[in-house]
């Protein structure tokens, strides 16, 4: 960017011929030494999470796909960099140095954190992820100052926005004529994924407004505006209403930076009208019941909106999960509870919850379903790294900011810079209510991608980056320690990447075959391989519990239960599992930890009731059994029947007694089915008699 265009080049000479061809291949063969292989090609990682063929589990886990493809891609970058050998002094502003080390003493402290987590290796995935995006950060503020390199790089991130924007619309318009019509019912969409795709969308969509309005040319122009369209219809189809929220942030930041600025053009005001016209034709169409897809079974992004927080579940549970983190930062308010691990001490945290808010309805919801995250990266921040932590991100967010101030006056860049700023606003604003954020690596590579335009702007043709006291020079030794530090490093986490993976694919191959022997043996290799991973300890011992070896499925759900695997029914199958290897003590135990947790299920309630009976402690079963029944006689009494008597007697009784819920009428559902089929070992002359052996003659 320093003498030239980013759009166009600027006036370099544009050769033809065997020359270019000659170019082309020199500049590919030391592609290395000026990082144009990351540079242009980190936007490809952004594909790896929708790649098929390989085998996923029921519940994957960390992520890893886009992790282990870019650790593999910065470390050949690397790797050839330091073999090459040829480093020049960097010069280098403090102000952007002391952005890197701020991002470094995060990344230390993430690693840090590992040694008072309950899982180490959730905080060492953590640490992971971020010291990538703090390699990718200042690479990006080193070469965003060639614009020729950021335009190959703003040219492959077009191609590869505009294909998973395209794939989005065609599954969001033609998804159900083109499978059974179900597929997009209550499951997560296959090409969109999660919110961190909503996230990305919206980032891409401001970027390239910006843009659009900066080019020279007519023809990148309209190139730049068609990809921030796409983007923006990609937003809003991904029926995620953070990311939504967040893009209408960063696009009033950029309207309003502009009209301020009074940097306006006859050209760009054009652009900007047309631009705008644009997203408000799509957003309205989008937004129309006749074309928003209504075999879908969702409303629009618009819609969700509309709805009351007070009755729209999906919101009131995001404000237990956001107490939750309180509480743990209230426990642990200097160092947290650890990096990634605001999952596996979930259980905890709700207890806590739940005894400083007892009359609170948010301590029933969401009883049979996993809290990955706490929905606000900020919250969640705050609970698995303490104030500590959280102090290095907002004194990292602080030099952005002035960052931001100092690229506004550079009045030649300020559409970019206003693009770029407001794309990173749009990521903080959805931060606040996505379960995504940096935890979803797609979507931190494009904030850090675009930060590093941000500051690289910042730092062109400013006073300070001449002043000797503004400016560091980086020898060439430095650099090369540097870049050998970084790809140790790297190696690292690509190998503990891979090992991660192989264990996830060997998880769920295990989960797909039909063959016992071959299951049980694709699962002891993927826990010989990552034997850190609960999902797979969950899976293994849900399996084993089946195979009737309760003893060996004990130990594996123990594992599972207590790093992250703390739904109500979850605790009910270890419970299961403990009783049936002799040791009703500990299920006991296990129950009671439950109910301090979900003290508002009934089902947990009288499954304790019912292990309290069991070990001879009447009285205190009698008061479990009350409360249940203080909350909902109905549903106490139903769950006793089935519980106690198993579902057959229990379906008679609920038809003569009307105090009775039915067996169909329990919630959580899951946990009915955890009750029967534990009630085929109570009761195993019922395995072929009954509703059972009704359910069984109704199958192919």
């Amino acid at each position: 960017m320093r003498n030239t265009q980013i759009s166009a080049g600027g006036s370099e000479t544009q050769t033809s011929g065997p020359s270019a061809l000659l170019s082309r291949f020199r500049l590919v063969r030391n592609f290395s030494q000026n990082f144009y292989l990351i540079t242009v090609c980190w936007a490809a990682v952004l594909l790896a999470p929708h790649m098929p063929g390989l085998p996923r589990p029921s519940v994957g886990g960390l992520s890893w796909r886009q992790e282990l493809s870019f650790s593999l891609l910065l470390a050949f970058t690397l790797g050839i960099l330091s073999k090459q050998n040829k480093f020049n002094s960097i010069r280098s502003e403090r102000r952007t140095l002391f952005m890197v080390l701020t991002l470094a003493a995060f990344v230390l402290w993430i690693l840090l954190s590992c040694l008072w987590a309950v899982t180490p290796y959730a905080a060492i995935h953590l640490g992971a992820q971020w010291f990538l995006y703090l390699v990718f950060f200042a690479i990006i503020t080193h070469v965003a100052k060639d614009s020729k390199k950021i335009h190959s790089s703003l040219v492959v991130l077009g191609g590869i926005v505009s294909i998973l924007a395209i794939a989005c619309a065609i599954e969001s318009w033609f998804g159900a004529p083109l499978t059974d019509g179900n597929l997009r019912a209550d499951l997560k969409p296959i090409l969109r994924g999660s919110a961190g795709f909503g996230e990305i969308m919206a980032m891409a969509s401001i970027l390239f407004s910006g843009f659009c309005l900066y080019a020279k040319q007519t023809k990148q122009a309209l190139s730049a505006g068609c990809i921030a369209i796409l983007s923006w219809l990609a937003t809003l189809q991904s029926l995620e209403r953070a990311p939504f929220l967040g893009a209408v942030a960063g696009y009033g930041l950029l309207i309003v930076g502009i009209v301020l600025s009074r940097s306006l053009t006859k050209h760009s005001a054009l652009r900007l009208i047309l631009l705008v016209a644009c997203l408000t034709v799509v957003l309205a169409v989008q937004t129309l019941p006749s074309t928003s897809s209504p075999h879908l079974g969702s409303p629009s992004t618009v819609g969700r909106l509309t709805q009351n927080p007070a009755q729209d579940n999906n919101t009131r549970v995001r404000f237990l999960f956001w107490g939750v983190a309180l509480e743990m930062l209230r426990l642990h308010p200097l160092a947290g509870v650890g990096g990634n691990n605001y999952d596996a001490l979930f259980g905890v945290g709700r207890a806590e919850f739940a005894a400083t808010y007892p009359n609170s309805s948010l301590t029933g919801m969401n009883e049979d379903l996993l809290a990955v995250y706490a929905h606000n990266e900020y919250l969640q921040m705050l609970a698995e790294l303490g104030l500590v932590g959280f102090f290095c991100v907002l004194l990292f967010a602080a030099q952005l900011l002035n960052a931001f101030r100092r690229a506004l006056h550079n009045r030649k860049m300020i559409f970019p810079a206003l693009g770029a700023a407001g794309a990173m606003f749009a990521f903080a604003i959805s931060s606040g209510a996505s379960a995504s954020s940096f935890r979803y690596f797609g979507g931190g590579l494009m904030f850090f991608f675009t930060a590093g335009i941000l500051v690289s702007l910042a730092a062109e043709k400013t006073p300070d980056t001449t002043h000797p006291l503004r400016v560091v020079h980086l020898s060439k030794r430095f650099c090369l320690n540097a870049c050998s530090i970084a790809l140790a490093s790297v190696l690292v986490i690509f190998g503990m990447l891979t090992a991660q993976a192989t264990g996830s694919i060997l998880d769920g191959v295990a989960q797909s075959s039909g063959k016992p022997t071959k299951a049980e043996k694709y699962y002891r290799a993927s826990l010989k391989v990552f034997p850190m991973s609960p999902a797979t300890q969950f899976s293994y011992g849900m399996w084993l519990n089946s195979r009737q070896r309760p003893v060996e499925a004990a130990n594996y759900l123990n594992y599972a239960v207590a790093r992250g695997f703390n739904s109500s029914v979850c605790y009910a199958y270890l419970a299961a599992a403990q009783e049936a290897a002799g040791d009703p003590a500990s299920s006991e135990r296990t129950l009671a930890a439950a109910v301090k947790s979900y003290p508002s299920s009934i089902f947990l309630l009288v499954r304790h009731y019912a292990a309290l009976t069991r070990v001879g402690r009447s009285e205190e079963a009698k008061n479990e059994f009350a409360r249940a029944l203080a909350i909902n006689s109905h549903a106490a009494r139903g769950w006793q029947q089935v519980i106690d008597n198993d579902i057959d007697i229990a379906y008679a009784a609920a038809q003569k007694d009307k105090n009775i819920s039915l067996p169909g009428k329990l919630n959580p559902q899951a946990g009915l089915f955890e009750v029967l089929q534990e009630n085929e070992r109570r009761f195993p002359e019922m395995v072929n008699q009954g509703w059972r052996a009704r359910m069984r003659s109704q199958q192919p």
